[in-house]
């Protein structure tokens, strides 16, 4: 007879064992043939991961499980036997082809039609190492059976892990950098413990990002300190920025490692912290403050962008670039610097809802007015900023002598009310509780989980500012002294700044932007005319000034709800 083998293997570590390896599957196949002088054609092995072309999880990294009916080389089997040419089809076992039903019809529409292209001759068979034959209707009902065995096993492993992390221990390696995870012996699950040779990078790094060092600016160190990575034979580039950002944003570093299971349920064990939580929560905000203030995907340099905002709503302020053309010499030529406008995310999506007019300004003459007043009112009179800062800062530190304890319970309260939401989603997951009264549960804790959590931020907030405002002191003595002796080169009107030539004008504008979100946090905008800056210029709030009023000159504002 003339046949193919086929050999599959799910995992690496099943290939390494010396029962199911490739290797001693496709000898005892080899023994089989030499026995009955058959003639090997084709071998087909499955021991790899590949990108998946079918549902289940398609277009993602999977094993060569026997549910998948997209093996690479199964799905060439099949079509070797669509041909007819071979006379059977042998596999070591009978669950090395399939352990799907929906693998079996894959496989037996393929046996179907190589019957058919035979013209006459046996059908083709499927036998096992031994040299069984392997009946095509039981292997069906024999998927059916071993599908639900799969979920049997699947339910029982997750029993296992919930177990396991109620105890407080990890249900399997912890390949976080800066951790190792250790058996301990007669007890299930794994315990996360501190590498300290890694754990003073996490800190370094931690630390000099929340400093203002960027990101490209920690890798260059840490390269140049021969910090050593985990798994670094493995990667491409050596401290990948991808790198850097996947350990500032990672939670568990904060004394938390949470497991998520496939239906959203999350479980939470205490581990040894690497970092206090205050340091993390200040990266994660300027993390998500550089996303909003990166230039990358601008079509300009905008001074307000990612730090402007609606003073009526509260919303973010985009900003859209007007590519108009005008007229020359009889011809349409686009304009050489495209005018900007600055608009209420809010209002624009949700036109059908009231929302103070106007709220779309020009870009040109608001960024001109508020620049005008940060060098007017604060570089040119460092004084004025000072007594604004002091007299701040006394507030906000008798505000916040008395949140720490405020902050503690709040943390505990939080900690509770995640513990609780854990616990329901336990029993729900053991159908101890109906799907109506889970759903009543989590709402209810949901609603405790935010109103303490914006709790915890408030009280956080309100203890740290006292800090930051004396960081803004010591910052802007530095900054303004500095700025003050530069500022002629970048001091020019909007019809000087028309006149320069595109390399120069930008380079003006970048300057005016890095002194602008050096001294600005935010900066409000009001339909009726006001500006409300907060940062470095007056500690947390700025005194509010006012434009030119829209009544009267429609030159820094544009009329409400224009497309």
């Amino acid at each position: 007879m003339d046949v193919v083998h086929y050999a599959r293997v799910s995992l690496a570590m099943q290939d390494a064992d010396d029962k199911v390896s490739i290797d001693q599957q496709l000898a005892d196949m080899e023994a089989l043939c030499e026995r009955n002088s058959w003639r090997v054609v084709r071998v087909f092995v499955d021991k790899e991961n590949y990108r998946a072309t079918q549902s289940p999880k398609k277009g993602k990294i999977v094993n060569p499980s026997g549910e998948r009916a997209d093996r690479p080389r199964f799905l060439e089997m099949l079509e070797r036997i669509k041909t007819g040419e071979v006379d059977a089809v042998l596999c070591w076992r009978d669950d090395r082809l399939v352990r799907h039903p929906r693998v079996a019809v894959a496989l037996e529409d393929a046996l179907d039609l190589g019957d058919a292209a035979r013209a006459g001759k046996d059908k083709i068979q499927i036998l096992d190492a031994t040299g069984a034959g392997i009946d095509r209707f039981t292997l069906s009902i024999k998927a059916t059976l071993w599908r639900e065995e799969n979920k049997r096993r699947a339910e029982r492993s997750r029993m296992g892990k919930l177990a396991t992390l109620q105890q407080g221990r990890w249900p399997g390696e912890y390949q976080r950098y800066g951790y190792v995870s250790r058996k301990e012996n007669g007890k299930r699950g794994r315990v996360i413990e501190i590498v300290e040779s890694e754990a003073r990078w996490v800190r370094k790094i931690c630390t000099m990002f929340d400093a203002g060092k960027s990101v490209r600016d920690i890798r260059r160190y840490l390269i140049t300190e021969g910090a050593e990575q985990k798994g670094h034979q493995e990667r491409k580039h050596e401290w990948a920025q991808v790198i850097v950002y996947s350990i500032l944003r990672a939670e568990d570093y904060t004394g938390q490692a949470t497991w998520k299971f496939k239906d959203e349920t999350s479980i939470s064990v205490e581990i040894p912290p690497i970092i206090d939580r205050d340091l993390w929560e200040r990266n994660q905000k300027r993390i998500e403050r550089n996303r909003y203030l990166s230039t990358r995907n601008a079509g300009g340099v905008y001074l307000l962008q990612g730090i402007g905002y609606c003073g009526d709503c509260g919303k973010r302020l985009y900003i859209r670039s007007r590519r108009t053309y005008q007229a020359r010499n009889g011809k349409r030529v686009p304009y050489k610097n495209p005018p900007h406008e600055y608009y209420c995310w809010s209002a624009n999506r949700f036109r059908d809802e009231p929302h103070p007019q106007p709220y779309t300004y020009y870009g040109s003459t608001l960024d001109w007015t508020v620049w005008r007043h940060i060098v007017d009112s604060g570089i040119k009179r460092p004084d004025l900023i000072y007594q604004q800062v002091l007299l701040r800062q006394a507030e906000l530190r008798a505000q916040g002598e008395s949140a720490d304890g405020d902050i503690a319970h709040a943390r505990r309260r939080l900690a509770e009310v995640n513990e609780e939401r854990a616990f329901y989603q336990r029993q729900a997951a053991r159908g101890k509780i109906t799907e109506t009264e889970f759903d009543a549960r989590m709402a209810e804790t949901e609603q405790a989980r935010q109103y303490w959590q914006t709790e915890l931020e408030r009280l956080s907030e309100l203890r740290d500012n006292a800090l930051k405002v004396q960081a803004g002191l010591d910052y802007a003595t530095e900054l303004l002294t500095k700025l003050r002796a530069n500022l002629a080169a970048i001091e020019q009107t909007p019809d000087e700044l028309k006149k320069l030539s595109k390399d120069e004008r930008i380079k003006v504008l970048k300057a005016r932007q890095k002194i602008i979100r050096g001294l600005c946090d935010r900066v409000y905008v009001y339909s009726d005319g006001r500006v409300r800056i907060e940062g470095v210029l007056d500690g947390s709030e700025a005194a509010q000034f006012e434009l030119i009023s829209p009544r009267t000159d429609s030159g820094w504002w544009s009329g409400g709800r224009r497309g």
